[in-house]
């Protein structure tokens, strides 16, 4: 496969809520969250010089992990609730509280290259509050995105301190690669296995119904599910979320199906 000559665009954000902690850690599965703006981390350290022969004879450089924006068009309520400690009340509100725990996360997320696309995650992610401008409507809408500042931060996973981790389809990684977005995805990860199980018996109940039962227009759909879902039940290098989605729709089909 050829190299990325430049990268550029960003989309599929994803949040991973830490299940453990920075001693062990662990993620939640990864939710995306549509509206991309923008993501531009600075690294934070400090390089250490020091001086010999007349000149630097040793430089060491401390990796603090990063300062970051990341601007979304819009932040949905529930996540900013968990990431900040904040609360939604039994009417929906959002409620920014003074005393809210900052919930750590994983941040994940896609850009674009000129032969393929790049996938990257950063580990140990910590929010502070959202700043938000607000304008009155003129001749056109500009939008109003939501701009986190995220603190990025060393984790130690494995007996190793690391910070991110990037990568790009290859003729070796295809199934890490594809299952990026599933869960968080760990240094010399091995690709789990995925558990069609499901998806197979819900095939297999769909093999025993008849087409004379059933409204052309149900059987139809139920068809267009069947044949997707036997795509991916076919295809090796499927993810578990391509599986389960399969299912559902399947499913899904078999539940909609109208008596003749």
């Amino acid at each position: 496969m050829s190299k990325n000559k430049i990268v550029f665009g960003l989309e599929k954000v994803h949040i991973a809520f830490m299940t453990g902690d920075e001693n062990n850690p662990s993620w939640a599965a990864p939710i995306h969250i549509p509206g991309a703006v923008s993501f531009t981390p600075e690294p934070q350290g400090d390089e250490n010089r020091f001086y010999a022969d007349n000149g630097p004879f040793f430089v060491y450089t401390t990796n603090n992990g990063y300062s970051a924006e990341l601007s979304m068009a819009l932040v949905p309520d529930e996540i900013l609730a968990e990431m900040l400690g904040w609360e939604i009340d039994t009417n929906g509100m959002l409620v920014e509280t003074t005393d809210g725990v900052q919930k750590e996360f994983a941040l994940l997320g896609q850009v674009l290259g000129d032969q393929k696309n790049r996938r990257f995650v950063y580990y140990r992610c910590k929010a502070a509050r959202p700043g938000k401008g607000l304008s009155t409507r003129a001749e056109s809408i500009e939008p109003n995105p939501d701009s986190l500042t995220v603190t990025i931060m060393p984790i130690e996973i494995s007996g190793k301190k690391v910070v991110k981790g990037q990568i790009e389809l290859s003729e070796t990684n295809a199934a890490v690669y594809n299952a990026f977005f599933d869960a968080v995805t760990v240094p010399d990860a091995t690709p789990a296995a995925v558990d069609k199980t499901e998806l197979a018996a819900t095939i297999a109940l769909a093999g025993t119904l008849e087409e004379v039962d059933y409204t052309a227009d149900s059987w139809t759909a139920l068809t267009a599910a069947l044949t997707a879902a036997n795509a991916i039940n076919d295809n090796a290098e499927a993810t578990q979320a391509q599986a389960n989605q399969a299912t559902k729709t399947l499913q899904e089909a078999i539940l909609n199906l109208v008596a003749a």
